[in-house]
């Protein structure tokens, strides 16, 4: 599971949520476009039951920050804290007595931290911005009409994410990405409708799609976690 501890902010979930949120809020994006933004990109993440939580709570926080966390996803927050299902999430995870003990004074700080309106909001700082990629994998299909490529992308020489797409000769489109650094990843075209991907069974997906299409070419995607 990466890094966890009980502390709001130490697990990956709650990182990857937080940190994304101020990727785009340095862009100049406004928060309630990234609010919608990070729920859609990361859905696969806030479907999960033991992840869930820890993203939601990483956009709560990243929105109080921004003086914009909105009544509806605070209510949601403090019903999570509130009726204990974070906890009961813990319970599943294996915590023993100490470590819910100390989960729950934890989620106690928080929701009495974001029940207060901040009283300076985070500015928004544009950064100094470099952008690389470096091709892992481009795979074209038995077809020879579109190709598979995977990506790691850095910004100022720090890894951000890992992204892959199939593109035809006018254009193309996502269809997997995770942010966790040094995990295995390959795929294998098994005909020009089905592709087959291999991949380091913890990576946590944000996007993980299970059908590729464009313009009538459409196929399949299979994951085989190793």
């Amino acid at each position: 599971m990466g890094t966890w501890n009980t502390k709001i902010d130490g697990n990956d979930a709650f990182k990857d949520s937080y940190q994304y949120f101020f990727d785009l809020y340095h862009q100049g994006k406004k928060p309630v476009d990234i609010s919608i933004q990070i729920q859609n990109d990361f859905a696969e993440m806030f479907k999960d039951e033991d992840l869930k939580n820890n993203c939601l709570f990483g956009l709560g926080l990243a929105l109080w920050e921004t003086n914009s966390l909105d009544e509806k996803l605070f209510k949601k927050i403090k019903e999570t804290i509130e009726t204990g299902i974070d906890l009961e999430i813990w319970k599943g995870l294996s915590a023993d007595e100490k470590t819910l003990e100390n989960r729950k004074k934890e989620l106690s700080k928080f929701l009495n931290q974001i029940s207060t309106k901040r009283r300076n909001p985070k500015r928004s700082v544009k950064p100094k911005f470099e952008y690389k990629s470096i091709t892992l994998l481009s795979l074209p299909a038995p077809d020879g009409l579109k190709t598979l490529e995977i990506i790691e992308n850095y910004v100022n020489g720090e890894y951000k994410d890992t992204s892959s797409g199939i593109s035809w000769s006018s254009g193309g489109g996502s269809i997997f990405h995770f942010s966790s650094k040094g995990k295995s990843v390959s795929a294998k075209w098994i005909d020009s409708q089905n592709l087959e991907i291999y991949h380091d069974k913890t990576i946590q997906f944000m996007k993980k799609d299970e059908h590729f299409f464009f313009r009538g070419d459409q196929g399949i995607l299979k994951y085989v976690a190793e």
